[in-house]
């Protein structure tokens, strides 16, 4: 029986856009949007089937995971190690990627979620599955299980399973439940914390996060009484600098600018004798302001900028490298404010560069330019920024391939490690000849094969909104002769021009 046949007309209906593998159809009456009640029994039916939904993609990754890990993955023959050798881990993480339409940093904790549910938490899969626990108990479980050795971690998820609900029934939230099973781990584990913490300082760094509107996050994992003191450093230059009645920003703002200060002034080593506490002189030293911090940058910081924006006749947007839009203000500040600049040029007639089978390795001024046009590795859904890229020759040197900007992209350390063990494809497709009868929709573009064969647009970061619709392409001259030092043309590139202002 079809479904049009079960469902009332005014249902709401879901099918799969792929009815060979998810079979069948599924619905809910109109009615039930009716009164309040009715939305909340479809709310908590909803609950149930995004349960059984995780519980059944944390089977098929691990399904995937599998059968890729039997696949032979030696790779072209002559090539070494790559990726610490666990070549099925890091080629299911970028299947998952562009199945998932997600970064591989999600997708590597998908991956490790749902082998992990599934091989080590069988009991604690079961519960998803049925719907006592949502997908975010199970990740609680998961995540406080990780660091137990492996004879311990099972029954650990057993016992917080017991710890779900509080004594009178009511499931709790995972915010919760997290703390309840973060104590129960501390108190089962084998291990000493002075072991673990020795173990867990290895995972400390600093993050960067874009936000909206020209602002962003950093986020750091330290050492609690080291992040501790820093906190309470900057609190106190905070609440120094708040009594001057000229003073009007609020001690967040006061905060978040001594930290700034803090971070763009330090020279990198603590002065002799220094101590936690601020000194009474660097409480007494005021707070720079946001426009002021932006003269102490010394940094690199790549700005991209239209002529027409740099030289002030135009507010429009510029672009910040790693970031995204900035506005033209503050990027004109930030060209002020470097102490050398550099701004790449091809010819005219938008000639790629071009060293063919004189050179390997690009050009210092090629890579600039292959850097600038791509933004990132060009691999969908990967942000890998375009400086911890690499140069990669879309046809290999070895199989005739030339260092030509039309035959380079950058590709992340990942990514190049596939492509060049022959796992993954870099393709161009054959462009369209009207002329042999060839079929129009056939781009040229670059193309991105996986393992199991998917196929994916690779293409470089959009840069339209910066600089504006593609020119025409001319005929290419003749190809001179590449200089003796490997560089492009010197029209090329132009080193530390001053700023023209």
């Amino acid at each position: 029986m079809s479904v049009e046949a079960v469902a009332p007309a005014d249902a709401l209906v879901f099918s799969s856009r792929d009815p060979g593998v998810l079979h069948g159809a599924l619905w809910m009456g109109a009615r039930t949007f009716d009164t309040a009640e009715g939305a909340a029994r479809g709310l908590a039916a909803l609950a149930d089937l995004d349960a059984f939904r995780a519980s059944l993609a944390a089977l098929l990754v691990t399904a995937m995971n599998d059968n890729i890990a039997e696949q032979p993955l030696e790779g072209r023959d002559g090539q070494p190690t790559r990726l610490g050798g666990d070549l099925a881990h890091a080629a299911t993480v970028s299947e998952l990627a562009l199945v998932y339409g997600t970064s591989e940093a999600v997708a590597a904790r998908t991956l490790n979620f749902s082998t992990a549910l599934v091989a080590t938490h069988p009991g604690v899969h079961e519960a998803l599955a049925s719907g006592d626990i949502t997908e975010a108990h199970a990740r609680v479980v998961v995540e406080q299980a990780a660091t137990l050795p492996e004879e311990a971690a099972q029954a650990f998820g057993i016992e917080a399973l017991t710890k779900l609900r509080s004594r009178r029934g009511l499931l709790r939230t995972p915010s919760e439940f997290r703390t309840i099973v973060r104590n129960l781990r501390e108190r089962r584990h084998p291990e000493s914390i002075v072991t673990r913490r020795a173990r867990a300082r290895a995972d400390r760094g600093v993050w960067f996060r874009p936000e909206d509107d020209g602002m962003c996050s950093l986020t750091a994992l330290l050492p609690a009484e080291t992040g501790l003191a820093m906190y309470e450093r900057i609190d106190a230059l905070a609440r120094a600098a708040q009594p001057p009645e000229d003073e009007l920003r609020t001690l967040p703002q006061l905060r978040a600018d001594a930290l700034a200060q803090l971070a763009l002034t330090a020279t990198g080593r603590a002065a002799e004798g220094s101590e936690a506490e601020p000194t009474p002189e660097a409480l007494a030293e005021p707070i720079a302001g946001m426009e002021e911090l932006i003269g102490r940058i010394r940094a690199e910081i790549v700005v991209h900028i239209p002529v027409a924006v740099l030289l002030g006749a135009s507010d429009d947007v510029a672009e910040l490298e790693g970031y995204g839009v900035i506005d033209a203000t503050t990027a004109r500040q930030l060209a002020a404010a470097a102490p050398t600049w550099e701004r790449l040029l091809t010819d005219v007639e938008g000639v790629p560069l071009s060293l063919g089978r004189t050179a390997y390795r690009p050009s210092a001024g090629l890579r600039r330019f292959i850097e600038y046009r791509d933004g990132t590795c060009i691999v969908p859904n990967c942000t890998c920024a375009a400086h911890r890229s690499e140069v990669d020759h879309t046809i290999e040197w070895q199989d005739g391939g030339t260092t030509d900007a039309k035959n380079l992209a950058l590709l992340c350390r990942k990514h190049h490690a596939l492509k060049s063990l022959a796992l993954f494809h870099l393709r161009r497709e054959a462009a369209a000849d009207p002329e042999r009868g060839d079929n129009a929709k056939v781009s040229g573009e670059l193309v991105w094969e996986t393992l199991l064969g998917r196929r994916y647009p690779a293409e470089a970061m959009n840069r339209s909104h910066i600089l504006g619709p593609e020119p025409p392409k001319a005929a290419p001259p003749p190809l001179a002769p590449a200089p003796a030092s490997g560089d492009p043309a010197p029209s090329s590139v132009i080193r530390n021009d001053p700023p023209p202002f």
